[in-house]
């Protein structure tokens, strides 16, 4: 029986286990993330009005359409469609994950510590509830890096072929894998011993499957080449920015930076200025996606195991990784600010390498103590992560529900409702636009609101002073608070008049 049970791929096991993950993930957390509500709204249009409406409507309509097929397939609701669509893709990553691994080194022990290691990262884990169309771009392109790790080992057309088809698929969720996709084939000619026609039959065969997929694309009226320009459309205004900003010397921005006396001396430095603290703080959000644990294990890797981290084997992910690192910064230096699910493929990319470090680390430990302190260690570290990963030390989000159910029982469907919370507006069915909803208030937001509106307003993010102010001058009397206490997390007004 133990023999049977020895027989079956890690990879079945930790696929289970993700699913199991994903759904302790929503029993944890069955609010929504505020992102959620912008694909919901998108995959309603897609039902209503088809696909092309679903992609003028959202450039990156794919993963909001998939979550309305899933809808018409099963009949669950578009949040649990959604959910179960995350589940899936959570699935294709522990298994390109694990995959990735078996590729360095093919042992059923890697494949062990791999499955480990991929359940228990905290920055990849943390997500499992959220509605992002992050997890399907990461899982399509982790499979598309595998597909490229094996055609660089045998160059058969198959593994280029289905590089080139998973990366493009890749794109339909995030157009970033487009750099990838023309960028990452530079790694086989990293060396020497890589040979230039397979670098060139894969390029080729990029443009033919490229030209093929936005063909049959304009065949089902999704025009490609007018989405792009919409992405693009959104950076621009931050391009325009940062060229004004950076091109004068005595810019408003120098002055801010320097003061308005040292920018006469510093200023023509901004460039410079802005690149260098940038960069630190991309380096720190990278290092922060990581995490200390998996960090430590690869600073040690890097220290004791360097020739096994810099060879052909694994110049694809260490491609990977640069390719990841180049957009990210482009990004931070337009945007100024990064998220940390966006340095997601660069974490991915680096802790592909965190099981062969281990694996070889207990190899080289032939002292059985030295061997079980060594384990142990590595052990308290995946604990320690997957307690951070999987457990929420958050407080209860019941508030929201609570007002929600409060809103349906006293309040009709003519009654004029605000809210600030995506979730209280589509849950409640009294707000339209559920999409457009914004956190934080502004100066005359409840002045602005017309009389006897019900405001269910959630607190923090600097809206209490606006509540109090709109108190102090009898502009709304309360009428229910959740939880009922000292620090109650959503309040209920009526709008008074004059």
């Amino acid at each position: 029986m133990n023999i049977k049970w020895r027989n079956i791929d890690i990879r079945v096991f930790a696929i289970l286990i993700s699913f199991g993950l994903s759904a302790w993930h929503v029993l944890l957390n069955p609010i929504p993330n505020a992102d959620a509500f912008d694909y919901i709204r998108t995959a309603t249009v897609y039902l209503d009005s088809g696909l092309a409406a679903a992609f003028s409507w959202y450039p990156s309509a794919t993963y909001p359409v998939l979550i309305g097929v899933l809808h018409q397939l099963t009949g669950i609701d578009l949040v649990s469609s959604g959910q179960l669509l995350n589940a899936l893709f959570y699935a294709l990553i522990v298994y390109a994950f694990i995959s990735i691994s078996l590729e360095l080194r093919n042992t059923r022990h890697i494949a062990l510590i791999s499955a480990v290691i991929i359940l228990a990262f905290p920055t990849l884990n943390e997500y499992r509830y959220y509605l992002i169309r992050d997890i399907g771009f990461l899982a399509f392109m982790l499979l598309a890096g595998l597909q490229l790790i094996r055609y660089s080992k045998q160059c058969q057309n198959k593994n280029a072929i289905a590089f080139v088809s998973l990366a493009l698929i890749a794109a339909l969720f995030r157009s970033e894998a487009l750099v990838y996709l023309a960028l990452a084939p530079v790694a086989l000619i990293a060396s020497a011993q890589s040979r230039w026609q397979a670098f060139l039959k894969l390029e080729a065969l990029l443009f033919a499957i490229g030209i093929l997929t936005v063909a049959i694309l304009f065949m089902l009226n999704i025009n490609m080449f007018s989405i792009l320009q919409r992405v693009l459309t959104v950076y621009w205004p931050f391009l325009q920015d940062a060229f004004t900003a950076l091109s004068d010397g005595n810019s408003a921005l120098s002055d801010a930076i320097f003061g308005q006396y040292a920018a006469n001396f510093s200023g023509e430095y901004i460039g410079l200025f802005m690149l260098t603290g940038l960069s630190a703080v991309l380096l720190a959000k990278l290092l922060s996606g990581l995490g200390v644990p998996f960090l430590l294990v690869l600073l040690y890797g890097l220290n004791q195991h360097r020739r096994e981290l810099f060879n052909n084997r694994t110049r694809e992910l260490l491609g990977f990784a640069l390719i990841s690192f180049a957009i990210v910064l482009c990004f931070l230096a337009l945007t100024r600010f990064i998220s940390t699910r966006y340095t997601l493929m660069f974490s991915l990319s680096l802790l592909a390498l965190v099981p062969l470090i281990i694996d070889s680390t207990l190899i080289q430990m032939h002292k059985q103590q030295r061997q079980k302190l060594a384990s142990g260690i590595f052990i308290v570290l995946f604990l320690f992560s997957a307690i951070d990963a999987h457990i929420s030390f958050g407080g209860s989000r019941d508030s929201l529900q609570d007002a929600t159910d409060w809103l349906l029982t006293n309040t009709q469907d003519g009654d004029t409702v605000f809210t600030n919370s995506p979730y209280i507006a589509y849950y409640s069915g009294r707000v339209e636009n559920y999409d457009e909803i914004t956190r934080y208030l502004s100066e005359y937001t409840i002045e602005n609101t017309q009389f006897d509106t019900i405001l269910a307003i959630t607190t923090g993010s600097g809206n209490d002073q606006r509540i109090e102010h709109s108190i102090e001058f009898a502009q709304i009397e309360l009428l229910a608070a959740f939880p009922d206490g000292e620090e109650p997390e959503v309040l209920i007004f009526r709008r008074l008049g004059n």
